[in-house]
């Protein structure tokens, strides 16, 4: 028998929830929901304010916690750190930035993005995977996924959870 969790390969994602956190009044506050199209597809909606902008001066944070055997989760399965949280960004959406960020209103395509109230009109979650410059194989299993901006104090500014499951490309629900 095979442990799902340590086999890697090509994949798919399957969105199943986005979970609000905590977000300090002062930083960046999101309020997203998914918006199933099919059960293999999935628009991520709803709005995003920046009291602050969306810049350079910010971290951008990837927490991954893994669900186990018994339906716990084993926080830090995955880190990943990157500094210059608006240009990280935008490098690993690569070709899906210009259409994520005219999802949600704004037509600049370059860093900052200014303080406000952004909006989305429906972004497609299942294309981000198949044309950003995210890796193209990743380790199958669902994980919790924490999104997290922080500045160079680390202090928090922001936080989106998402839970996906990352299966092979020919699974089904």
């Amino acid at each position: 028998m095979t442990c799902s969790h340590f086999d890697a390969g090509e994949y798919r994602i399957n969105y199943k929830a986005i979970i609000k956190c905590s977000s300090p009044k002062s930083g960046i506050e999101s309020n997203f929901y998914l918006s199933k199209l099919s059960s293999d597809r999935a628009e991520l909606r709803g709005n995003f304010t920046l009291k602050i902008p969306l810049d350079d001066n910010l971290t951008f944070d990837m927490n991954m916690a893994i669900k186990d055997s018994v339906g716990g989760w084993r926080d830090n399965a995955h880190l990943l750190k990157f500094p210059n949280a608006c240009s990280t960004l935008k490098n690993l959406l690569g070709i899906e930035w210009r259409l994520f960020i005219n999802s949600f209103g704004i037509n600049s395509l370059n860093c900052p993005i200014a303080p406000g109230v952004y909006e989305s009109s429906g972004y497609d979650l299942t294309a981000a995977t198949v044309n950003s410059s995210f890796p193209k194989t990743f380790f199958y299993g669902t994980y919790k996924v924490r999104f997290h901006f922080s500045d160079k104090l680390n202090i928090a500014h922001g936080c989106s959870n998402f839970i996906l499951e990352i299966k092979r490309p020919w699974e089904i629900e």
